[in-house]
């Protein structure tokens, strides 16, 4: 069902009144508390660009308690950047390549990333909805953008290839001419689910409302802007059932 959302983060950080630090502590750590802030600020710039394998030991060591949860043998690369921490859940042996973004601005939303789910350099995975789940298995690729205004669920062993862009919500409102488009709010059609064992080509875009069955693959390029039943083959603008597998 279609519902409007607001822009709810320029609303926290230009209308609330608070302090700047306050502002960004809960942008950045998802709770306006000096302590969570000053560790928050404290493991990042002295990790964040550490090289190598004593990088990649000592995140793994001590940004553990700047997220919600994270599990055992998560590995952290470089430039790793986190928005909402507190609001940020990693299972076991979840990886996060080098430039990754994890973005979970508003106060109700979340992401989830199952164990031994891959995200890949230059990938931003960014809620401000409501809740954004990774299975199990996952294989996110490079250079994709995964980013939901109201709820997105990619399911266990599914391969998102390279330069995928998902987009779960919403359309921006522009019926009122005389009001900037910024300021009318977005409209949901309810999120994307993506269930188990899909893979999606590279340089795909899935739009707002879609369901896509377990086991299908989509080839490359293609636009997916309705649902694609299970076990499919599909590809194109948009895409569509080619065959079944």
């Amino acid at each position: 069902m279609d519902k409007p959302l607001e822009q709810q983060v320029q609303r926290v950080l230009h209308e609330s009144g608070e302090p700047a630090w306050r502002q960004y502590a809960r942008l950045v750590v998802g709770d306006a508390s000096w302590g969570k802030l000053l560790r928050y600020e404290f493991w990042t710039g002295l990790l964040g660009d550490c090289p190598g394998a004593l990088g990649l030991a000592l995140r793994r060591r001590c940004w553990r308690k700047l997220f919600g949860r994270c599990g055992r043998g998560v590995t952290i690369g470089r430039h790793v950047t986190l928005r909402g921490a507190d609001r940020i859940f990693l299972g076991d042996r979840v990886v996060l390549d080098d430039n990754v973004v994890l973005d979970a601005r508003g106060p109700r939303a979340r992401i989830e990333i199952g164990d031994g789910a891959l995200i890949s350099r230059n990938t931003i995975v960014r809620n401000r909805g409501e809740r954004l789940s990774i299975g199990a298995g996952s294989d996110i690729g490079a250079n994709c953008i995964v980013a939901t205004d109201s709820r997105l669920e990619i399911g266990r062993d599914v391969l998102l290839a390279a330069y995928t862009y998902i987009t779960a919500g919403g359309n921006h409102n522009y019926a009122d001419p005389d009001t900037p488009i910024i300021r009318q709010g977005f409209t949901s059609k309810g999120g994307v689910t993506l269930e188990d064992d899909i893979w999606i080509g590279a340089h795909t875009t899935i739009t707002d409302g879609v369901r896509i069955g377990a086991g299908t693959i989509v080839g490359a390029h293609s636009l997916v802007n309705r649902d694609i039943e299970p076990r499919s083959i599909a590809w194109g603008v948009p895409a569509r059932r080619q065959r079944a597998r």
